[in-house]
């Protein structure tokens, strides 16, 4: 192979991992005890579409917040902080300011079963 292929074929590598970097990747599985239909239900009740535009909810036009259509593909990371996994995102909606505390996402009270709820909805819109 000539230096100039071999120079494109590294590059395009490079291009195609830093791309791959930029989204979530692969659809991860959340535990079929958590229910989408609850916590879609519990994204309207709380209001979270105020704030973020929700793929799937009509009224979730917000843009106060990242938009959350197609989470699991949008997002590597929750916050800038924290990989983005069921069990993180979890923690991120029970506890925001404790991770990142100057986020302006309040801490909504949720509760453990309803987050993972809400977790079953952004990952499987």
């Amino acid at each position: 192979m000539s230096t100039r292929a071999l120079a494109a074929v590294t590059a395009a590598g490079a291009a195609a991992a830093l791309l791959a970097g930029c989204g979530g990747g692969a659809r991860a599985t959340v535990p079929s005890s958590w229910s989408p239909a609850r916590g879609r239900t519990l994204i309207d009740y709380y209001g979270c579409g105020a704030c973020h535009r929700i793929g799937g909810i009509p009224l979730a036009n917000g843009h106060v917040g990242p938009p959350l259509t197609n989470f699991v593909r949008r997002y590597r990371l929750i916050a800038g902080v924290l990989p983005n996994t069921p069990q993180n995102v979890v923690r991120w909606i029970l506890d925001p300011p404790k991770i990142v505390p100057t986020v302006d996402m309040p801490d909504l009270g949720l509760g453990r079963h309803g987050a993972e709820d809400v977790v079953a909805y952004l990952y499987r819109q």
